[in-house]
Protein backbone atom coordinates (compact mmCIF):
# COMPACT_ATOMS: atom_id res chain seq x y z
CA UNK A 1 0.00 0.00 0.00
CA UNK A 2 3.02 2.32 0.19
CA UNK A 3 2.70 3.22 -3.52
CA UNK A 4 -0.60 4.98 -2.74
CA UNK A 5 0.95 7.23 -0.16
CA UNK A 6 2.04 10.71 -1.26
CA UNK A 7 5.68 11.60 -1.48
CA UNK A 8 7.21 13.85 1.13
CA UNK A 9 7.70 16.61 -1.43
CA UNK A 10 4.03 16.43 -2.49
CA UNK A 11 2.87 16.51 1.12
CA UNK A 12 5.10 19.46 1.99
CA UNK A 13 4.04 21.40 -1.10
CA UNK A 14 0.36 20.65 -0.52
CA UNK A 15 0.49 21.81 3.08
CA UNK A 16 2.56 24.80 2.05
CA UNK A 17 0.03 25.71 -0.66
CA UNK A 18 -2.87 25.64 1.79
CA UNK A 19 -0.97 27.71 4.33
CA UNK A 20 0.38 30.08 1.69
CA UNK A 21 -3.04 30.50 0.05
CA UNK A 22 -4.68 31.34 3.37
CA UNK A 23 -1.86 33.68 4.27
CA UNK A 24 -1.96 35.23 0.81
CA UNK A 25 -5.68 35.92 1.05
CA UNK A 26 -5.38 37.54 4.46
CA UNK A 27 -2.33 39.55 3.41
CA UNK A 28 -3.96 40.75 0.21
CA UNK A 29 -7.15 41.72 2.04
CA UNK A 30 -5.22 43.56 4.73
CA UNK A 31 -2.95 45.27 2.22
CA UNK A 32 -5.81 46.39 0.02
CA UNK A 33 -7.82 47.70 2.97
CA UNK A 34 -4.77 49.43 4.40
CA UNK A 35 -3.76 50.87 1.03
CA UNK A 36 -7.30 52.14 0.49
CA UNK A 37 -7.39 53.79 3.90
CA UNK A 38 -3.99 55.35 3.41
CA UNK A 39 -4.88 56.54 -0.08
CA UNK A 40 -8.11 58.18 1.10
CA UNK A 41 -6.32 59.75 4.04
CA UNK A 42 -3.65 61.16 1.74
CA UNK A 43 -6.27 62.66 -0.59
CA UNK A 44 -8.15 64.09 2.37
CA UNK A 45 -4.96 65.76 3.64
CA UNK A 46 -4.31 67.08 0.13
CA UNK A 47 -7.82 68.60 0.04
CA UNK A 48 -7.26 70.32 3.37
CA UNK A 49 -3.88 71.67 2.24
CA UNK A 50 -5.40 72.93 -0.97
CA UNK A 51 -8.10 74.83 0.90
CA UNK A 52 -5.43 76.48 3.05
CA UNK A 53 -3.99 78.08 -0.08
CA UNK A 54 -7.20 80.06 -0.62
CA UNK A 55 -7.12 83.17 1.58
CA UNK A 56 -10.40 85.07 0.91
CA UNK A 57 -13.36 84.99 -1.44
CA UNK A 58 -15.79 87.58 -2.65
CA UNK A 59 -19.23 86.24 -1.94
CA UNK A 60 -20.85 88.64 -4.35
CA UNK A 61 -18.69 87.70 -7.30
CA UNK A 62 -17.44 84.27 -6.34
CA UNK A 63 -18.47 81.64 -8.82
CA UNK A 64 -18.33 79.04 -6.02
CA UNK A 65 -21.26 80.40 -4.02
CA UNK A 66 -23.87 77.74 -4.19
CA UNK A 67 -22.39 76.39 -7.46
CA UNK A 68 -20.00 73.42 -8.09
CA UNK A 69 -16.65 74.43 -9.47
CA UNK A 70 -17.05 71.78 -12.19
CA UNK A 71 -19.06 68.67 -12.74
CA UNK A 72 -16.28 66.23 -13.70
CA UNK A 73 -16.59 63.41 -11.11
CA UNK A 74 -12.88 62.58 -11.42
CA UNK A 75 -11.73 66.03 -10.32
CA UNK A 76 -11.91 68.07 -7.11
CA UNK A 77 -15.16 69.96 -6.61
CA UNK A 78 -15.79 73.07 -4.52
CA UNK A 79 -18.80 74.85 -3.03
CA UNK A 80 -19.29 77.95 -0.87
CA UNK A 81 -21.77 78.02 1.97
CA UNK A 82 -23.00 81.15 3.68
CA UNK A 83 -22.66 81.96 7.35
CA UNK A 84 -25.58 79.66 8.18
CA UNK A 85 -24.14 76.72 6.30
CA UNK A 86 -26.69 77.01 3.53
CA UNK A 87 -26.15 76.61 -0.15
CA UNK A 88 -28.09 77.11 -3.31
CA UNK A 89 -27.80 75.05 -6.39
CA UNK A 90 -27.84 76.61 -9.83
CA UNK A 91 -31.60 76.49 -10.21
CA UNK A 92 -32.20 78.07 -6.83
CA UNK A 93 -29.57 80.74 -7.49
CA UNK A 94 -31.35 81.86 -10.63
CA UNK A 95 -34.65 82.15 -8.80
CA UNK A 96 -33.62 84.14 -5.73
CA UNK A 97 -36.59 86.36 -6.13
CA UNK A 98 -38.88 83.45 -5.23
CA UNK A 99 -37.19 83.15 -1.80
CA UNK A 100 -36.96 79.39 -1.89
CA UNK A 101 -35.38 78.29 1.42
CA UNK A 102 -31.87 76.89 0.92
CA UNK A 103 -30.96 73.63 2.71
CA UNK A 104 -28.50 73.70 5.61
CA UNK A 105 -25.37 71.44 6.07
CA UNK A 106 -25.44 69.84 9.52
CA UNK A 107 -21.60 69.79 9.91
CA UNK A 108 -21.28 73.53 9.14
CA UNK A 109 -21.45 74.58 12.80
CA UNK A 110 -18.58 72.23 13.70
CA UNK A 111 -16.46 73.63 10.88
CA UNK A 112 -17.18 77.23 11.94
CA UNK A 113 -16.27 76.28 15.53
CA UNK A 114 -12.96 74.53 14.69
CA UNK A 115 -11.90 76.62 11.71
CA UNK A 116 -11.37 73.64 9.43
CA UNK A 117 -12.45 70.02 9.30
CA UNK A 118 -12.02 67.00 7.05
CA UNK A 119 -13.82 63.69 6.82
CA UNK A 120 -15.20 60.85 4.78
CA UNK A 121 -18.79 59.96 4.04
CA UNK A 122 -21.62 61.63 2.16
CA UNK A 123 -22.50 65.26 1.49
CA UNK A 124 -26.10 66.36 1.08
CA UNK A 125 -25.49 67.80 -2.37
CA UNK A 126 -23.52 64.75 -3.66
CA UNK A 127 -25.04 61.32 -4.19
CA UNK A 128 -21.79 59.25 -4.06
CA UNK A 129 -19.48 58.69 -1.04
CA UNK A 130 -16.73 61.29 -0.92
CA UNK A 131 -13.81 62.54 1.11
CA UNK A 132 -14.17 66.16 1.98
CA UNK A 133 -12.43 69.07 3.62
CA UNK A 134 -14.07 72.30 4.82
CA UNK A 135 -12.53 75.61 5.95
CA UNK A 136 -13.96 78.72 7.49
CA UNK A 137 -13.28 81.84 5.41
CA UNK A 138 -14.66 85.34 5.09
CA UNK A 139 -15.46 87.84 2.39
CA UNK A 140 -13.61 91.16 2.06
CA UNK A 141 -16.39 92.84 3.95
CA UNK A 142 -15.98 90.40 6.89
CA UNK A 143 -18.90 88.07 6.32
CA UNK A 144 -18.20 84.47 7.30
CA UNK A 145 -18.26 81.89 4.56
CA UNK A 146 -17.55 78.18 4.41
CA UNK A 147 -15.68 76.57 1.54
CA UNK A 148 -16.05 72.83 1.07
CA UNK A 149 -13.94 70.72 -1.30
CA UNK A 150 -14.56 67.05 -2.01
CA UNK A 151 -13.34 64.13 -4.07
CA UNK A 152 -15.47 61.17 -5.02
CA UNK A 153 -14.21 57.92 -3.45
CA UNK A 154 -14.90 55.86 -6.54
CA UNK A 155 -12.87 58.31 -8.59
CA UNK A 156 -9.90 57.99 -6.19
CA UNK A 157 -10.10 54.21 -6.31
CA UNK A 158 -10.40 54.26 -10.08
CA UNK A 159 -7.21 56.32 -10.34
CA UNK A 160 -5.30 53.95 -8.02
CA UNK A 161 -6.61 50.68 -9.43
CA UNK A 162 -3.32 50.24 -11.28
CA UNK A 163 -1.44 50.48 -7.97
CA UNK A 164 -3.73 47.90 -6.41
CA UNK A 165 -3.20 45.66 -9.40
CA UNK A 166 0.57 45.99 -9.06
CA UNK A 167 0.32 45.06 -5.38
CA UNK A 168 -1.75 41.99 -6.25
CA UNK A 169 0.71 40.96 -8.97
CA UNK A 170 3.64 41.43 -6.59
CA UNK A 171 1.91 39.28 -3.96
CA UNK A 172 1.18 36.57 -6.55
CA UNK A 173 4.81 36.66 -7.69
CA UNK A 174 5.93 36.33 -4.07
CA UNK A 175 3.55 33.39 -3.73
CA UNK A 176 5.08 31.74 -6.80
CA UNK A 177 8.58 32.31 -5.45
CA UNK A 178 7.50 30.85 -2.12
CA UNK A 179 6.12 27.74 -3.82
CA UNK A 180 9.32 27.37 -5.84
CA UNK A 181 11.43 27.63 -2.69
CA UNK A 182 9.16 25.13 -0.96
CA UNK A 183 9.63 22.70 -3.86
CA UNK A 184 13.39 23.19 -3.74
CA UNK A 185 13.48 22.69 0.03
CA UNK A 186 11.30 19.59 -0.22
CA UNK A 187 13.53 18.23 -2.97
CA UNK A 188 16.68 18.74 -0.89
CA UNK A 189 15.06 17.03 2.10
CA UNK A 190 13.76 14.12 0.02
CA UNK A 191 17.18 13.75 -1.59
CA UNK A 192 18.78 13.30 1.84
CA UNK A 193 16.03 10.88 2.88
CA UNK A 194 16.48 8.89 -0.33
CA UNK A 195 20.22 8.69 0.32
CA UNK A 196 19.56 7.54 3.88
CA UNK A 197 17.08 4.92 2.62
CA UNK A 198 19.57 3.64 0.05
CA UNK A 199 22.33 3.58 2.66
CA UNK A 200 20.05 1.67 5.03
CA UNK A 201 19.30 -0.86 2.30
CA UNK A 202 23.02 -1.28 1.66
CA UNK A 203 23.68 -1.78 5.37
CA UNK A 204 20.82 -4.28 5.55
CA UNK A 205 22.51 -6.16 2.70
CA UNK A 206 25.80 -6.22 4.64
CA UNK A 207 27.61 -3.31 2.94
CA UNK A 208 28.68 -0.89 5.67
CA UNK A 209 30.98 1.29 3.55
CA UNK A 210 28.52 4.20 3.61
CA UNK A 211 29.72 7.79 3.44
CA UNK A 212 26.94 10.36 3.18
CA UNK A 213 28.00 13.83 1.95
CA UNK A 214 27.86 17.02 4.00
CA UNK A 215 24.33 18.43 4.03
CA UNK A 216 23.29 22.11 3.67
CA UNK A 217 21.48 22.33 7.03
CA UNK A 218 22.59 21.52 10.55
CA UNK A 219 19.79 19.02 11.22
CA UNK A 220 20.24 17.13 7.96
CA UNK A 221 24.00 17.16 8.42
CA UNK A 222 23.54 15.75 11.91
CA UNK A 223 21.39 12.92 10.53
CA UNK A 224 23.91 12.31 7.74
CA UNK A 225 26.84 12.12 10.16
CA UNK A 226 24.84 9.85 12.50
CA UNK A 227 24.12 7.41 9.65
CA UNK A 228 27.76 7.48 8.56
CA UNK A 229 28.92 6.88 12.14
CA UNK A 230 26.42 4.04 12.48
CA UNK A 231 27.75 2.47 9.28
CA UNK A 232 31.33 2.79 10.55
CA UNK A 233 30.41 1.21 13.87
CA UNK A 234 28.57 -1.62 12.14
CA UNK A 235 31.53 -2.11 9.81
CA UNK A 236 33.92 -2.36 12.75
CA UNK A 237 31.51 -4.61 14.63
CA UNK A 238 31.13 -6.83 11.59
CA UNK A 239 34.90 -7.01 11.18
CA UNK A 240 35.27 -7.85 14.86
CA UNK A 241 32.61 -10.54 14.58
CA UNK A 242 34.31 -12.03 11.54
CA UNK A 243 37.64 -11.95 13.35
CA UNK A 244 36.08 -13.51 16.44
CA UNK A 245 34.41 -16.15 14.28
CA UNK A 246 37.74 -16.93 12.63
CA UNK A 247 39.40 -17.07 16.06
CA UNK A 248 36.75 -19.44 17.38
CA UNK A 249 37.11 -21.63 14.33
CA UNK A 250 40.88 -21.67 14.82
CA UNK A 251 40.48 -22.48 18.50
CA UNK A 252 38.09 -25.28 17.61
CA UNK A 253 40.61 -26.69 15.14
CA UNK A 254 43.36 -26.35 17.73
CA UNK A 255 41.18 -28.03 20.32
CA UNK A 256 40.49 -30.94 18.02
CA UNK A 257 44.18 -31.11 17.15
CA UNK A 258 45.10 -30.82 20.83
CA UNK A 259 42.83 -33.71 21.77
CA UNK A 260 44.26 -35.82 18.97
CA UNK A 261 47.86 -34.90 19.78
CA UNK A 262 47.40 -35.29 23.52
CA UNK A 263 45.81 -38.68 22.99
CA UNK A 264 48.73 -39.69 20.81
CA UNK A 265 51.34 -38.35 23.23
CA UNK A 266 49.73 -40.04 26.21
CA UNK A 267 49.09 -43.29 24.40
CA UNK A 268 52.75 -43.94 23.59
CA UNK A 269 54.11 -43.92 27.21
CA UNK A 270 51.02 -45.66 28.54
CA UNK A 271 51.34 -48.40 25.95
CA UNK A 272 55.02 -48.84 26.78
CA UNK A 273 54.24 -49.02 30.49
CA UNK A 274 51.43 -51.51 29.95
CA UNK A 275 53.58 -53.81 27.84
CA UNK A 276 56.35 -53.71 30.45
CA UNK A 277 53.96 -54.38 33.33
CA UNK A 278 52.20 -57.21 31.52
CA UNK A 279 55.57 -58.83 30.74
CA UNK A 280 56.57 -58.45 34.37
CA UNK A 281 53.22 -59.89 35.50
CA UNK A 282 53.52 -62.86 33.16
CA UNK A 283 57.02 -63.63 34.44
CA UNK A 284 58.62 -63.01 31.10
CA UNK A 285 61.22 -60.64 32.52
CA UNK A 286 64.31 -62.17 33.99
CA UNK A 287 65.65 -60.82 37.30
CA UNK A 288 68.35 -58.84 35.53
CA UNK A 289 65.76 -57.22 33.20
CA UNK A 290 63.42 -56.23 35.99
CA UNK A 291 65.68 -53.40 37.20
CA UNK A 292 65.89 -52.07 33.68
CA UNK A 293 62.10 -52.32 33.29
CA UNK A 294 61.61 -50.50 36.58
CA UNK A 295 63.86 -47.66 35.43
CA UNK A 296 61.92 -47.51 32.16
CA UNK A 297 58.65 -47.29 34.04
CA UNK A 298 59.98 -44.46 36.17
CA UNK A 299 61.13 -42.56 33.07
CA UNK A 300 57.75 -42.98 31.39
CA UNK A 301 55.99 -41.91 34.56
CA UNK A 302 58.18 -38.83 34.77
CA UNK A 303 57.49 -38.11 31.11
CA UNK A 304 53.75 -38.40 31.67
CA UNK A 305 53.96 -36.14 34.72
CA UNK A 306 55.93 -33.53 32.78
CA UNK A 307 53.49 -33.70 29.86
CA UNK A 308 50.42 -33.35 32.05
CA UNK A 309 52.02 -30.51 34.02
CA UNK A 310 52.85 -28.61 30.85
CA UNK A 311 49.38 -29.21 29.44
CA UNK A 312 47.87 -27.76 32.61
CA UNK A 313 50.25 -24.79 32.46
CA UNK A 314 49.36 -24.10 28.83
CA UNK A 315 45.65 -24.43 29.58
CA UNK A 316 45.89 -21.89 32.42
CA UNK A 317 47.89 -19.48 30.26
CA UNK A 318 45.53 -19.61 27.28
CA UNK A 319 42.40 -19.32 29.44
CA UNK A 320 43.81 -16.33 31.35
CA UNK A 321 43.85 -18.16 34.67
CA UNK A 322 47.64 -17.95 34.89
CA UNK A 323 48.45 -15.24 37.41
CA UNK A 324 50.87 -12.82 35.70
CA UNK A 325 51.82 -9.68 37.65
CA UNK A 326 54.07 -7.24 35.81
CA UNK A 327 56.74 -5.42 37.79
CA UNK A 328 60.31 -4.22 37.14
CA UNK A 329 62.49 -7.32 36.72
CA UNK A 330 66.22 -7.57 36.06
CA UNK A 331 66.57 -9.77 32.98
CA UNK A 332 70.27 -10.19 33.74
CA UNK A 333 69.62 -11.66 37.21
CA UNK A 334 67.06 -14.15 35.87
CA UNK A 335 69.45 -15.20 33.09
CA UNK A 336 72.22 -15.88 35.63
CA UNK A 337 69.81 -17.98 37.70
CA UNK A 338 69.23 -20.12 34.62
CA UNK A 339 73.00 -20.27 34.08
CA UNK A 340 73.65 -21.49 37.63
CA UNK A 341 71.05 -24.24 37.33
CA UNK A 342 72.13 -25.37 33.85
CA UNK A 343 73.65 -28.83 33.39
CA UNK A 344 74.14 -30.68 30.10
CA UNK A 345 75.76 -34.12 30.12
CA UNK A 346 76.39 -33.87 26.37
CA UNK A 347 78.88 -31.07 26.88
CA UNK A 348 76.98 -28.04 25.46
CA UNK A 349 77.77 -24.79 27.25
CA UNK A 350 75.53 -21.86 28.23
CA UNK A 351 76.76 -18.26 27.93
CA UNK A 352 75.10 -15.04 29.18
CA UNK A 353 75.94 -11.82 27.33
CA UNK A 354 74.21 -8.74 28.71
CA UNK A 355 75.38 -5.18 29.54
CA UNK A 356 75.61 -4.27 33.20
CA UNK A 357 73.46 -1.15 32.72
CA UNK A 358 70.60 -2.98 31.04
CA UNK A 359 67.36 -1.40 32.34
CA UNK A 360 64.76 -3.66 33.95
CA UNK A 361 61.86 -5.11 31.99
CA UNK A 362 58.22 -4.85 32.99
CA UNK A 363 57.45 -8.54 33.45
CA UNK A 364 56.52 -11.31 35.86
CA UNK A 365 59.71 -12.77 37.34
CA UNK A 366 58.42 -16.34 37.52
CA UNK A 367 57.01 -16.17 33.99
CA UNK A 368 60.31 -14.75 32.68
CA UNK A 369 62.22 -17.57 34.40
CA UNK A 370 59.95 -20.18 32.79
CA UNK A 371 60.36 -18.52 29.39
CA UNK A 372 64.16 -18.69 29.58
CA UNK A 373 64.05 -22.19 31.04
CA UNK A 374 61.91 -23.48 28.15
CA UNK A 375 64.01 -21.70 25.54
CA UNK A 376 67.29 -23.03 26.97
CA UNK A 377 65.84 -26.54 27.28
CA UNK A 378 64.64 -26.40 23.68
CA UNK A 379 68.02 -25.11 22.49
CA UNK A 380 69.92 -27.76 24.53
CA UNK A 381 67.95 -30.51 22.84
CA UNK A 382 69.18 -29.45 19.40
CA UNK A 383 72.69 -28.26 20.28
CA UNK A 384 75.47 -30.77 19.47
CA UNK A 385 78.36 -31.78 21.71
CA UNK A 386 80.58 -28.84 22.61
CA UNK A 387 78.01 -26.48 21.10
CA UNK A 388 77.08 -23.13 22.62
CA UNK A 389 73.79 -21.67 23.83
CA UNK A 390 73.86 -17.91 24.25
CA UNK A 391 71.42 -15.78 26.26
CA UNK A 392 71.68 -12.09 25.32
CA UNK A 393 69.59 -8.97 25.85
CA UNK A 394 69.80 -5.37 24.64
CA UNK A 395 67.76 -2.21 24.94
CA UNK A 396 65.82 -1.79 21.69
CA UNK A 397 63.93 1.51 21.74
CA UNK A 398 61.13 1.21 24.29
CA UNK A 399 61.60 -2.55 24.84
CA UNK A 400 64.08 -5.09 26.12
CA UNK A 401 64.98 -7.58 23.39
CA UNK A 402 65.96 -10.96 24.84
CA UNK A 403 67.57 -13.62 22.59
CA UNK A 404 68.38 -17.30 23.09
CA UNK A 405 70.61 -18.59 20.26
CA UNK A 406 72.09 -22.04 19.70
CA UNK A 407 74.57 -23.58 17.28
CA UNK A 408 72.39 -26.55 16.50
CA UNK A 409 70.91 -27.93 13.31
CA UNK A 410 68.33 -25.18 12.85
CA UNK A 411 64.83 -25.54 11.40
CA UNK A 412 63.65 -25.38 7.80
CA UNK A 413 61.85 -22.17 6.78
CA UNK A 414 58.58 -23.93 5.98
CA UNK A 415 58.39 -25.29 9.55
CA UNK A 416 59.00 -21.96 11.33
CA UNK A 417 55.35 -20.75 11.33
CA UNK A 418 54.24 -23.93 13.17
CA UNK A 419 56.80 -24.05 15.96
CA UNK A 420 54.50 -22.09 18.33
CA UNK A 421 51.69 -24.65 18.01
CA UNK A 422 51.08 -27.35 20.57
CA UNK A 423 53.05 -30.56 20.05
CA UNK A 424 54.92 -28.99 17.13
CA UNK A 425 58.26 -30.72 16.47
CA UNK A 426 60.79 -30.31 13.73
CA UNK A 427 60.92 -33.18 11.27
CA UNK A 428 64.67 -33.71 11.76
CA UNK A 429 64.28 -33.72 15.54
CA UNK A 430 61.57 -36.34 15.35
CA UNK A 431 63.72 -38.44 13.04
CA UNK A 432 66.66 -38.25 15.47
CA UNK A 433 64.48 -38.83 18.53
CA UNK A 434 65.41 -35.46 20.06
CA UNK A 435 61.93 -33.99 20.15
CA UNK A 436 60.44 -33.14 23.52
CA UNK A 437 56.79 -32.71 24.45
CA UNK A 438 56.25 -30.01 21.83
CA UNK A 439 54.72 -27.64 24.40
CA UNK A 440 57.72 -25.57 25.45
CA UNK A 441 57.53 -22.90 22.72
CA UNK A 442 53.72 -22.73 22.99
CA UNK A 443 54.14 -21.94 26.70
CA UNK A 444 56.80 -19.33 25.85
CA UNK A 445 54.45 -17.57 23.43
CA UNK A 446 51.50 -17.71 25.87
CA UNK A 447 53.50 -16.22 28.76
CA UNK A 448 55.04 -13.52 26.55
CA UNK A 449 51.64 -12.49 25.20
CA UNK A 450 50.24 -12.34 28.76
CA UNK A 451 52.98 -9.79 29.60
CA UNK A 452 52.22 -7.62 26.51
CA UNK A 453 55.36 -8.87 24.78
CA UNK A 454 56.21 -10.29 21.37
CA UNK A 455 58.05 -13.40 20.21
CA UNK A 456 59.80 -14.39 17.00
CA UNK A 457 62.25 -16.88 15.59
CA UNK A 458 65.13 -16.82 13.12
CA UNK A 459 66.85 -19.93 11.83
CA UNK A 460 69.36 -21.03 9.23
CA UNK A 461 69.35 -24.80 8.62
CA UNK A 462 72.69 -26.29 9.65
CA UNK A 463 73.78 -23.16 11.57
CA UNK A 464 71.36 -22.86 14.45
CA UNK A 465 68.23 -21.08 15.61
CA UNK A 466 67.58 -17.86 17.52
CA UNK A 467 64.36 -17.16 19.44
CA UNK A 468 63.79 -13.53 20.47
CA UNK A 469 61.39 -12.11 23.05
CA UNK A 470 60.52 -8.40 23.30
CA UNK A 471 59.22 -7.16 26.66
CA UNK A 472 58.20 -3.60 27.65
CA UNK A 473 60.81 -1.44 29.33
CA UNK A 474 59.93 -0.88 32.99
CA UNK A 475 61.12 2.76 33.16
CA UNK A 476 58.62 4.00 30.59
CA UNK A 477 55.71 2.10 32.11
CA UNK A 478 56.47 3.32 35.60
CA UNK A 479 56.85 6.92 34.48
CA UNK A 480 53.41 6.81 32.93
CA UNK A 481 51.80 5.46 36.09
Amino acid sequence: MSHRKPTLAAMLVRHHLWAAALTLGLVMLCLLVLADLVNLRVHRSALANRLRTIETVDAATSPFLGIYSHTDPNQISYILLDGQGRWRDGATATKRSHRVPAPRWARASSVFAQGELAGRGELPWVTDPVIWAARRMQTPDGKPMLMVAWYRVNAIRANTIAVYGAVVVAILLAFAVSVTLALRTAKSVTTVIDEIAKSSSRMAAGDYRVQLPVQPTRELDHVSRAITQLADNLDHTSADLHAEHARLERMERLQRQFVADASHELRAPLTSMRVTLEAWQDGVLRPGEQQHALAQLLRETERLGTLVSRLLDLSRIESGREGVTSAPVSVRDVAYEILMAFTDPTGASLVVEMPDDLPPALADRDALYRILQNLVENARRFTPVEGTITISAVLDGEAICLRVADTGCGIAAEELPRIWDRFARAAEARAQGKAGSGLGLAIVKGLTTAMDGQVGVESVPGQGMTVWVRLPRAVDKLSCA
